[in-house]
């Protein structure tokens, strides 16, 4: 990995060619559950979309919207480190600037899923500190249980 540091960038407006590259990146890695262009569109303008840059290269992008009976949480809708990217301690790096600036917005703390079969996703979030809620059958459809996890900020430890 480059010395350069990582860099974290709110998307707002994005154009119709940003929404297509950022489609393609959330379906190369969550297959057919990734956003469309519709859906990321929709995000930056109700929710929060990050984008992780290492000098020009995106890296990485979390998609965020709040949760309606909890307004001082967030869900991730999707959190991802490109695959060329991967163990570098981006992941890291990317979650501790997510945390450190959700609080701007008076976020108090996050709630995700994870595909039990994902281990260096389910290690990223249990090291930094995420509790394990429960098991979710069918979370997005038949035969793809979930396993929910929330971080309140005030427990966030080892993960900074």
């Amino acid at each position: 990995m480059s010395e350069q540091s990582l860099h974290i960038r709110r998307l707002t407006h994005p154009s119709a060619q940003e929404l297509e590259t950022l489609a393609r990146y959330d379906r190369d890695i969550f297959g057919d559950t990734g956003l469309r262009p519709y859906d990321l569109g929709l995000m930056t303008r109700a929710g929060v979309v990050l984008l992780a840059y290492l000098g020009d290269e995106l890296v990485g992008g979390c998609q965020l919207m709040r949760v309606a009976d909890m307004p001082e949480v967030m869900w991730v809708v999707g959190f991802y480190i490109r695959p060329e990217w991967r163990s570098c301690g981006l992941g890291r790096q990317f979650l501790t600037a997510v945390v450190r600036w959700l609080p701007s917005l008076g976020v108090t703390g996050l709630m995700l899923t994870v595909d039990s079969e994902n281990e260096a996703a389910r290690a990223l979030y249990e090291s930094f500190g995420f509790s394990w809620l429960e098991e979710v059958p069918e979370f997005y459809g038949r035969g793809r249980d979930r396993h929910l996890m929330k971080l309140e900020f005030n427990s966030v430890g080892s993960g900074e």
